[in-house]
C-alpha cells in the first residue's frame, strides 16, 4: 500500500529578502514561487494544492477575506516504508 507524507509551506509573495541583502532586493512574486517549487521538487515533493492565506490574527478580528500575497502551497511525497 502506497503510503504519503505532507508538507504545508507559507509563501509570501509580495517580498522575500535574501540572505545577503534587503528588502529592495526582493525578487518579483513569481521568481519567489518558483523557487520554492523548485527547491521542495528537488525533494521529492509534488504540489497538490495552492490556496491563499488567512492568518488568524485576520480572522479573529472577522476580516473573512485572504491576505492577497500570502499563500499556503501543499506538498506529498511517497514515504519510504
Amino acid at each position: 500500500m502506497v503510503k504519503w507524507e505532507y508538507s504545508v509551506i507559507t509563501i509570501n509573495t509580495e517580498y522575500e529578502v535574501p540572505f545577503e541583502g534587503d528588502l529592495e532586493d526582493s525578487p518579483p512574486s513569481g521568481e519567489i514561487i518558483q523557487s520554492h517549487l523548485k527547491e521542495m521538487g528537488a525533494d521529492g515533493w509534488e504540489l497538490v494544492s495552492f490556496l491563499p492565506a488567512l492568518p488568524m490574527a485576520q480572522k479573529w478580528k472577522g476580516i473573512d477575506s485572504a491576505n492577497p500575497w500570502m499563500y499556503h502551497a501543499v506538498f506529498k511525497r511517497q514515504t519510504e516504508d
